[in-house]
This record gives C-alpha cells, sequence and structure tokens, in this order.
C-alpha cells in the first residue's frame, strides 16, 4: 500500500461505462485518489490505469445498503454519480436508479465531514413535465441533489460518442446485419459530444470547485438523426436504404423491440424522440463557461468504426 498523499479522494459510483473509464483515465493523471463503487471489483479491474497502484482502489458497494454507501464515502471529498440506465428491466426501474438513489446517495453525502462537492450526471432535456419517464426520472433526480446537497454540479449531456459508445456501434452493428433501416424521428436533432471532453469537464469542475450550477454539455455541431446514420454509413462504406417512419409506426415498431433482451427500441425512447431536439439552451452553462473547446465528432469516430468497414481497418 503506497503511502503518498493525495490532494483529493474522489469516489466514483457507476464506473463501469466508458464515461466512467474515460473520467478515470484523465482524473488519474493529477494528484488524486479515486475510489470506484463497483458490485463486482473483479470484473471492474479494467478500471486501474498504468502509475501508482494504490491511486485507483475498486471497493464492492450494495447500493441498496445506506451503510454500505456511507463507509465507501467516508473519506471522499467528491463524489461523482454516472449510475443510469437507458431502459428498465424487471429489476432495475428508472425511479429507483434515477430518483431513489441519487436521493439518498446526496444525504449520505451530505453529512459526511468531509465532502465538498457532488457531480451529479443527468441527461440533455431533463424536465418535470415530459411525458418519458426516462426524462422526468432524470429530472426528479436532479431536484433530490439540489435539496440534499448545496454544492452540487449536474452534468447533462447530449450522445456521448467514443470507442466504446452506445449509439454509433450499435447502429453500426445493425447496418451490418439489415438492408434497410426504418428510422423513426429522422428530423430530431442532436449535439453529440466526444468522451474525453466530458471528462476533461469534470476535472475542470473538481480542480475549480465549481458548484451550484447545471452544464450542458453538447459538441460543437448539431446534426439530425438521419444526417447521423448517414455519416455512420459514409464512414463503414456501406450503402443502406433508410426509410424515415412517422411516430404512430414507430411506437408499434418499438413495442416489439423493446421485448428483447437488450432493447434496440423502446417506446419510452421513442418518446423523448417526439418531444424534440436534444440540444444545449441557452438557460445553463456549457463548455464555453469551462474554457473547454469540443472536438468535431467527424474527426473522432472513424478512429473506431473503421472495424465495421467490409475489409476493416484496411478498407480505404
Amino acid at each position: 500500500m503506497s503511502s503518498k498523499n493525495y490532494s483529493r479522494t474522489i469516489g466514483i459510483f457507476g464506473a463501469s461505462g466508458f464515461i466512467g473509464e474515460s473520467i478515470i483515465q484523465r482524473l488519474a493523471r493529477n494528484n488524486y485518489k479515486i475510489k470506484v463503487a463497483s458490485r463486482n471489483p473483479y470484473l471492474s479491474q479494467n478500471l486501474r490505469v498504468s502509475g501508482d497502484t494504490a491511486q485507483i482502489e475498486l471497493t464492492k458497494i450494495n447500493i441498496h445498503s445506506d451503510k454500505s454507501i456511507q463507509n465507501f464515502l467516508d473519506d471522499c471529498d467528491v463524489c461523482i454519480n454516472l449510475i443510469g440506465i437507458l431502459y428498465e428491466k424487471s429489476s432495475q426501474k428508472f425511479e429507483d436508479i434515477h430518483c431513489k438513489f441519487p436521493n439518498t446517495l446526496s444525504k449520505i453525502f451530505s453529512s459526511s465531514k468531509h465532502s465538498k462537492l457532488l457531480i451529479h450526471f443527468s441527461a440533455l432535456g431533463a424536465k418535470a413535465n415530459s411525458n418519458s419517464k426516462y426524462i422526468s426520472s432524470k429530472y426528479a433526480g436532479e431536484e433530490a441533489i439540489k435539496k440534499n446537497f448545496s454544492n452540487y454540479a449536474i452534468i447533462r449531456p447530449s450522445i456521448v460518442i467514443g470507442p466504446k459508445d452506445n449509439f454509433f456501434n450499435m447502429f453500426a452493428k445493425l447496418v451490418n446485419i439489415f438492408p434497410v433501416i426504418p428510422l423513426v424521428g429522422a428530423e430530431t436533432k442532436f449535439q453529440p459530444v466526444y468522451v474525453n471532453d466530458i471528462a476533461e469537464a469534470v476535472n475542470v469542475i473538481i480542480e475549480n470547485n465549481l458548484s451550484k450550477q447545471i452544464f450542458e454539455l453538447g459538441g460543437p455541431k448539431i446534426f439530425s438523426f438521419l444526417e447521423l446514420i448517414k455519416m455512420l454509413l459514409t464512414e463503414i462504406r456501406k450503402k443502406r436504404i433508410i426509410i424515415p417512419i412517422p411516430f404512430s409506426m414507430g411506437k408499434i415498431q418499438a413495442f416489439f423491440l423493446q421485448m428483447f433482451p437488450k432493447p434496440l427500441l423502446t417506446l419510452d425512447q421513442v418518446q423523448i424522440l417526439q418531444e424534440g431536439d436534444n440540444i444545449v439552451s441557452d438557460q445553463n452553462k456549457t463548455f464555453e463557461d469551462l474554457e473547454i473547446k469540443p472536438k468535431n465528432i467527424e474527426n473522432i469516430i472513424s478512429g473506431y468504426l473503421k472495424v465495421y468497414r467490409p475489409t476493416g481497418q484496411f478498407t480505404d
């Protein structure tokens, strides 16, 4: 065990996803002790980075146990909550993951003697009056955080892209299987953001102890859903027929697709598309306030989508 003195101790929940990996890699370059809460630390070994072996500590946590959470946070100056789900299962509901857990977490962290900053990941477009359970639950989680812990920083990202993303990678696999792509919400606009820019935003927020703020983080360009799929097809050198379909047909499609073990589309996701664009508003802080210039996604995706080309990465 290293006896090194770290400037901060940061506790992270939900770090097993690709956003968490990027955040850990960025923060590990600083003099921080990083504690990672995991249901199974053995399966989270990929989160370790080279360097001081004591810098990143993997800890088994039961997020349904207040005592387990309290013990984990006891020596943490900063807490980052990345826990979230894209669709509901019998064992995981939006209300439990997006509302009840942030409420419990913020209450416990507020009573910790070391607590200074709580960074909570929400979603761009979070609002109270949404007909989407995902969106409304994200907003309820934000409100719980703000009520229980004054030094909060809430991050609302648009679609996050990167080598392990759940957007371009998923659609790349689909277009390799299906010759026709029925696309609901084709004109809905998005502002995709590079995962490393999100990680840098977290770093700046921590370094400057920025709190009592909501940060809406989107990339420098806005694209329609259709434009993003066309960009993907160009990148992987594939030709497919894209058929924009109305929301009424999209709901019928989603009714069946949401029955898959890992749903390709849910009724709630169609509702999100139907409610409007997923772009940064002018009501909260952005990358500009953090003095970060986000990267264009066109310069990023070619690096990891090459493998989906007809002859893989060696395709011209």
